[in-house]
């Protein structure tokens, strides 16, 4: 295995020992021998991130990686030496924002990143949602493997796992009028889990959120005790409307409500704090 880095001295070599492993990892499920791969690794700064997205993307925005794959895995390789994957840009000032946002550390978001990146090599894409989950289940299956999956303290269940399953649920969403499909994936005291999805009615009155279907299935099995919610949608971070939260309220005065853009950036919240003065008689 050959990767190639525009910097000598970043990162350091613990990480790099990291980033081959990754590589390795990514390749075999393609049937590549990871000894007889190479691509190149270049870490830039926000400005020069921004130009080849405008470049290459027509996207004027700085993102946190960028990846340019040479190979498109319908060549024949046995007889080659040598496979080229292609490059992968890393942003290492949007790296470093984005650890201190999420609450981890530096090397975890650069080697989640990469990892994001090698996959586009490989093939993978999230544009569509099957292809999203499918390319999110191989990257949590990586960071497990370096033991850099990220569980929430006090919690038996990984919140990714259950933001997953939120995800795996918006397919099933009945929405033909907002066309905005959300799936929940609601967490009991016991340890069971009831999803939701939102089912629009031609009287908008009549719509239900999928918060309240995850909970009206799980009360209506028995439960009266929830610890988390998982929110997901069509259209990526989404927190629960007004109404949702005075009845979640109802049953939980302390529930944690996650969501995010992605499973691997997620945010959590307390239902106190989106609800300060929640109502009960």
């Amino acid at each position: 295995m050959e990767i190639y880095y525009n910097s000598e001295t970043y990162p350091p070599a613990s990480v790099r020992s990291d980033m081959e492993r990754i590589v390795s990892m990514c390749t075999e499920e393609c049937g590549l021998d990871s000894s007889q791969v190479s691509l190149s690794v270049s870490f830039v700064d926000a400005e020069e991130i921004r130009d080849l997205n405008a470049q290459f993307r027509s996207v004027d925005a700085a993102t946190d990686v960028l990846s340019f794959p040479q190979w498109d895995g319908s060549k024949n390789f046995a007889m080659q030496s040598m496979v080229e994957l292609g490059d992968v840009v890393l942003c290492k000032e949007i790296i470093d924002r984005q650890a201190l946002e999420y609450g981890h550390s530096e090397q975890r978001e650069l080697l989640y990143l990469f990892t994001h990146g090698v996959l586009h090599l490989l093939g993978y894409d999230h544009i569509e949602e099957n292809g999203k989950i499918a390319m999110r289940q191989r990257e949590d299956s990586v960071m497990e493997r370096l033991g850099l999956d990220r569980m929430y303290e006090g919690e038996t269940m990984d919140y990714k796992q259950l933001y997953r399953m939120a995800l795996q649920a918006v397919d099933k969403a009945y929405a033909p009028y907002s066309g905005f499909r959300v799936g929940a994936a609601l967490l009991t005291e016991s340890g069971e889990v009831y999803t939701g999805v939102n089912v629009e009615n031609s009287s908008f009155g009549a719509t239900i959120c999928a918060e309240r279907t995850a909970f009206v299935k799980a009360v209506s099995e028995g439960h009266k005790k929830f610890r988390a919610i998982a929110i997901a949608s069509s259209g990526g971070q989404a927190w629960p409307c007004g109404i949702c939260r005075q009845f979640m309220y109802e049953f939980a005065d302390s529930l944690d409500i996650i969501t995010g853009a992605d499973e691997d950036h997620l945010d959590v919240r307390d239902i106190k704090e989106l609800l300060p003065e929640g109502f009960r008689l």
